[in-house]
């Protein structure tokens, strides 16, 4: 498995999502942006009060995004033997990446699963090794490989 370029495709997505978050912000702002002059009614107010509202929904969003982005390129993505940060681990047929926000996504012809250290299966996927098992939710795991 080439970690680098799974790693590097991991990064262009978080920047793709990063750009078009603040295209839309930056839309908001000249689409959106009523002059308090231009405020003739109620109706007028609310809609300037929900776009602030969206425009602070989206600089939250940007910040969490970019905070991941910075997390996930000092993420050591080198081999690893147990299934810690930086990890791909092959477990019942799924790829699990640990260390980064949850999202799901194809790459390669491999479904992929990120996970974050603090999501409950990874507690107990934790410092486990090839062919470990383990049981969660009632159901059985196995770690196929490590990478």
């Amino acid at each position: 498995m080439d970690k680098i370029h799974l790693k590097a495709n991991l990064i262009k997505a978080h920047e793709q999502t990063i750009q078009g978050l603040k295209e839309d912000y930056a839309n908001l702002q000249t689409e959106g942006n009523l002059n308090l002059e231009d405020v003739r009614d109620l109706d007028d107010n609310s809609h300037r009060e929900q776009a602030e509202e969206y425009l602070y929904a989206l600089e939250r969003q940007i910040s969490q995004r970019e905070t991941e982005l910075r997390q996930l390129r000092n993420l050591d993505f080198g081999k690893k033997d147990a299934v810690t940060e930086g990890a791909v681990a092959l477990v019942n047929g799924n790829y699990y990446i640990i260390g980064i926000p949850a999202c799901q996504f194809d790459l390669d012809g491999k479904h992929y699963i990120a996970m974050s250290p603090d999501a409950p299966f990874y507690e107990q996927l934790m410092g486990r090794r090839q062919n470990d098992s383990f049981l969660f939710q009632e159901k059985q795991f196995t770690v196929e490989n490590i990478f």
